[in-house]
């Protein structure tokens, strides 16, 4: 909606949101003065990001100021931001800018991560936040992003018009029944009666983390009750693929993982569907999604714990890059350090120092296998306070010092 603002161009306004509407990204224009004239916002950019856009907002006005018309500029930013930038022209006089933007053009894997991280000097507390809104933007191809260039560059160069609206439906349609009688019903009823057992059985196995047994029930898995006359169908294979990860995600829940790690998994899955192009490549894709999620039950289930500790391995999990004692968690999750102390014990087998030990060494070896940091601020990043109580902890729990690990990979 047009806001009741005489100082905002309507003409400028209506640009921006049609590509706000089409695009669903976020949109800001900038008046000559480089001053934010209006935004128009499809998710916030979260706090530690936005020192960055303010300095890519600073840069893209100054830069667009003396580019010459019919012209986007791509920026990409130290947090793999990236922004279209577009100047508006009045008889050849730059009079503002269209900034468009944040998306990203490569899929945010764990490697795109690590690399921000680093490039950054981010602490591994600021993962999880910054693994969170990766996977709310919008991943543009180069040709996905050269064609909305050159729409902006092309509605700001001419009046923008809005234009009359007209709709028809057709009464006189006239379906023909002996389509659908060219199906066996009875063929298509016993895949989806099979479908649904297997899918029973999938969830089984997933809840328990066994992997080899999940990718033997994924062989059984029927295609085709959808396709048509295609049955390798792309489209109709990757609906099959979302539905499967829809599977693997009540599985994982089922098996007692909380929603807080099952939500970025099943959303980069999301992800990764729709951007693939071949059917081999689903085929391979959903054999990696039944990893990942096995490995999610084995690694985090809290199943068969209480509230209490299941709230306390949470917490554990979320924040043991930072300083963590039973006293600290005992008072976020508001109970008595004895009473967690001893049921954790009782539950887990674990004390409380052990199982966040055993947390940070897990997420040491990611770092180790990374090879992008040093030891010593491995060690750091997931938690540990001193080089050498860390080298003891990770000897202990893999009969390797990191080095020999490092080597060993």
């Amino acid at each position: 909606m047009y806001p009741k603002d005489k100082k905002i161009n309507k003409n400028h306004f209506d640009i921006c949101s049609s590509i706000h509407n089409l695009a669903k990204l976020n949109v800001e224009y900038f008046e000559n003065n480089q001053q934010s004239s209006f935004q128009l916002f499809n998710s916030p950019i979260p706090l530690l990001g936005q020192t960055s856009k303010y300095a890519t907002n600073q840069y893209l006005t100054e830069l667009l100021r003396d580019t010459s018309q019919n012209t986007y500029i791509l920026h990409t930013d130290n947090f793999q931001f990236s922004y279209l930038g577009v100047g508006l022209w009045e008889k050849e006089s730059y009079i503002g800018a269209i900034i468009v933007g944040p998306f990203l053009s490569n899929l945010p894997d764990e490697t795109f991560i690590s690399y921000v991280m680093d490039k950054n000097n981010l602490s591994l507390g600021k993962k999880h936040q910054l693994d969170h809104y990766y996977k709310s933007l919008k991943v543009l191809s180069s040709p996905e992003y050269s064609s909305l260039g050159s729409l902006i560059v092309t509605l700001a160069a001419n009046p923008f018009i809005n234009a009359n609206s007209l709709s028809s439906v057709n009464t006189n349609v006239i379906i023909n029944d002996n389509r659908t009688t060219e199906l066996d019903n009875e063929q298509v009823y016993s895949k989806i009666e099979l479908r649904y057992s297997l899918e029973r059985k999938l969830m089984n196995a997933v809840e328990k983390g066994l992997e080899e047994e999940s990718f033997n029930i994924l062989k059984s898995y029927p295609i085709g009750i959808y396709e048509g006359s295609s049955r390798n169908s792309l489209r109709s294979r990757k609906n099959i693929a979302f539905g499967l990860n829809t599977v693997l995600k009540l599985s994982a829940e089922r098996g007692g993982v909380s929603p807080i790690y099952i939500h970025n998994v099943f959303d980069k899955f999301s992800i990764l569907i729709e951007k693939l192009a071949t059917v081999n490549a689903i085929d391979a894709l959903q054999k990696t999604m039944i990893s990942e999620y096995c490995d999610l039950v084995r690694k985090l289930s809290s199943d068969g714990h209480s509230p209490t500790i299941r709230k306390a391995i949470d917490y554990i999990n979320l924040n043991f890059s930072t300083e963590l004692a039973l006293n600290t968690i005992a008072d976020k999750i508001q109970i008595s350090p004895f009473y967690l102390s001893r049921q954790f014990k009782k539950e887990t087998n674990l004390s409380i120092v052990e199982y966040i030990n055993r947390k940070r060494i897990e997420e040491s070896k990611f770092l180790i296998k990374q090879n992008n940091h040093s030891i010593t601020d491995i060690a750091l990043m997931v938690g540990f306070q001193n080089h050498n109580y860390f080298c003891k902890v990770f000897k202990k729990m893999t009969t390797l010092t990191p080095k020999e690990y490092l080597n060993h990979k």
